[in-house]
């Protein structure tokens, strides 16, 4: 065993205690002999150890109530009972109060071992699985210090202790999913899958698109539809046991609507094609940009529904309100995207702070980074600021086409695609501009484009190549 790893062993006999002693030392352990109930909780507060073991018969101090107090004083180590082939209706409750396993104290020393080395795994697994649920959790926290976003952060961190479904409500880039993640990783839920679905993208070009998103939700099996040539695990199977957040949920059409209620009065969902019920145990989170309670009352979303998802209801601030968050904010995105030491000029931080953020957070992260690209030095003027954000409002422009839908009126659907061309077309034409953009800005320099586009240079090469893009060999 690696390590000195320290086990307090709290026994009713010198025999059995220095027995587990001698059995623990000899494998690599530090073990810590005790005779007393009493002296064995002084140790177990005031000093570290991995692991105890605790015999039930104990001469000072019922055994049951030792166990309540160590487990009552938040002691972490995982707790083995010991006792005779008789103790099984107290090692049950011993169990029941928080203990980890138990072993009868005159079977093969070979067993005890086994038992000791399975709770210490189990013990650091945990241990491990907290330290990445909190690692996540810091990853999607919101940054900032300003009061608003200090009791939005509160907020959120007390529901992410209930099970409750929550809905966001706020507008695009304000950092609803960010929300949504963060209350999942501080949950009990942490370890278990997050999944996501779009409900207004989903119906985007869609032959079927009702049947396409109750697929996506519920699943479906092979042969329920044309192009269903497998079975597939819809997202509420593949999220049970973790959380489902339902983006624009107010884009979801009747039909569909009537089925996410069914589901959640239930906790079941039935595969498209199939009438069998499948129990589900998720965390629903929603959000949406559109006033939902507005939208019951026109009568476009159930009234029912609409108070299943709405348990409890958090506005996420636009980040026009809280602008001094924007430096760390700013500080932030520099260091999360390798550019830790570029820093913004202050009448360009101003320019940043006095701008209204329409796209919110996501649109203020594109800004900063598109600026530290083409910045000349590590200092972004308030000129590459407004480049980045002209550019990006002149591609804007550029991209959007209006289709006619043949209905009275303005009626046009903005796309940004070209209506001739199938998919992959569109794909491929989006990528050599993508590329072409890039080579064209790093003057030709195939190895300063690859960085920008963080690829390797020699994919990155036979990429322009096979989409028929010359470059220039020597670069």
């Amino acid at each position: 065993m690696a390590g000195k790893v320290k086990i307090l062993i709290i026994g009713d006999d010198k025999q059995t205690v220095e027995s587990f002693s001698s059995l623990f030392k000899q494998k690599g352990f530090d073990p810590f002999g005790i005779y007393t109930g009493h002296k064995g909780l002084e140790l177990a507060l005031n000093d570290v150890f991995g692991l105890i073991m605790l015999d039930l018969n104990l001469p000072d101090i019922n055994s049951l109530e030792l166990l309540k107090k160590i487990k009552g004083a938040r002691i972490s180590a995982p707790v083995i009972i010991t006792g005779g082939s008789d103790s099984s209706a107290a090692a049950v409750e011993a169990i029941k109060l928080g203990a980890d396993s138990f072993v009868e104290k005159t079977c093969y020393p070979d067993l005890i071992l086994y038992t000791a080395l399975n709770a210490l795994n189990r013990f650091r697994l945990e241990q491990d699985i907290q330290k990445m649920s909190k690692s996540l959790s810091a990853h999607y926290n919101f940054i900032g210090h300003s009061d608003i976003i200090e009791q939005f952060r509160e907020k959120i961190k007390r529901i992410a202790m209930s099970s409750s479904r929550v809905l966001f409500i706020g507008e695009p880039g304000s950092g609803r999913q960010t929300a949504a993640r963060y209350i999942h990783y501080s949950s009990g839920r942490a370890v278990e899958p997050f999944a996501v679905v779009n409900c207004a993208a989903l119906y985007m070009g869609k032959v079927d698109s009702n049947l396409w998103l109750e697929s996506e939700l519920f699943g479906h099996e092979k042969g329920a539809f044309k192009d269903a040539s497998h079975y597939h695990k819809g997202k509420f199977e593949t999220a049970t046991g973790g959380t489902l957040f339902l983006k624009e949920v107010g884009a979801l059409r009747a039909d569909i609507q009537a089925k996410l209620f069914r589901s959640i009065e239930s906790s079941s969902i039935r595969r498209v094609g199939s009438d069998e019920e499948i129990k589900v145990d998720i965390r629903l989170v929603a959000a949406s940009t559109i006033d939902l309670e507005a939208e019951v009352k026109a009568g476009r979303f159930r009234e029912d529904l609409y108070f299943r998802l709405n348990v409890i209801p958090v506005v996420v601030p636009p980040l026009r309100s809280h602008p001094e968050d924007i430096p760390l904010l700013t500080r932030h995105f520099l260091d999360q995207t390798g550019y830790e030491k570029c820093q913004v000029s202050s009448e360009g931080m101003n320019y940043l702070k006095s701008y209204h953020w329409p796209e919110n957070v996501r649109e203020l992260k594109n800004t900063v980074v598109k600026s530290a690209i083409i910045t000349n030095g590590d200092t972004i003027t308030v000129n590459d600021i407004k480049s980045v954000m002209t550019a990006s409002k002149n591609k804007f422009d550029r991209g959007i086409h209006f289709i006619e839908t043949g209905h009275s009126g303005d009626d046009r659907l903005p796309m940004l695609f070209e209506p001739d061309m199938s998919l992959r077309q569109q794909v491929i034409e989006l990528e050599k501009r993508l590329l072409t953009e890039v080579y064209d800005h790093c003057n030709g320099n195939i190895t300063k484009a690859a960085a920008m586009l963080k690829t390797d240079r020699g994919n990155l090469s036979k990429k322009l190549k096979k989409l028929g893009l010359k470059t220039n060999k020597s670069s």
